[in-house]
């Protein structure tokens, strides 16, 4: 049997600007875990996972998909946090990324989005979801029906 190894992959010709090489390597997590809030302020999901990039100039790809429900006038915003060696950064947020615009409760499975990060070490990194409403009128939850998942793929640069 015989194995191919590698912590760099690049395109013969070389990478075009903002382009990035082959995958390095996978990791994936999920939760059923359910998480009910009627708060404004972020609470974890319990979707979470950590990568330990190769390579310092890697990026790191991640799909989310969130699995949650909302109620009354409030709406769900989610954050994407990156920590590495205890400190937290938000890579990015999304305001409303579930609208109730009635009085009504509204259920969505896999609220996705995707984002690379460019985190510059070879630390490990956890990446973790969390979400809060807008308003704080009506429980908000995630993982209800389902599972919440996270893939991250370290990119070569």
């Amino acid at each position: 049997m015989s194995e191919l190894r590698t912590n760099r992959i690049v395109p013969r010709d070389g990478l075009t600007s903002g382009a990035y090489g082959g995958i390095i390597q996978v990791k994936y997590a999920n939760t059923t875990t359910i998480q009910t809030i009627a708060t404004t302020t972020y609470t974890d999901t319990g979707l979470a996972v950590t990568i330990t990039p190769t390579r310092s100039d890697s990026a790191v790809l991640l799909m989310i998909s969130l699995n949650s429900n909302g109620g009354g006038s409030n709406r769900l915003k989610i954050r994407l946090v990156r920590t590495v060696g205890g400190s937290d950064t938000t890579v990015f947020e999304v305001g409303e990324a579930l609208v109730d615009y009635g009085s009504s409760n509204i259920h969505v499975q896999g609220i996705g989005t995707n984002y690379v990060d460019t985190p510059s070490t070879t630390s490990a990194v956890t990446y973790k979801v969390q979400f809060a409403g807008t308003n704080g009128s009506g429980n908000i939850s995630v993982n209800n029906n389902g599972r919440s998942d996270i893939v991250a793929m370290e990119i070569s640069g």
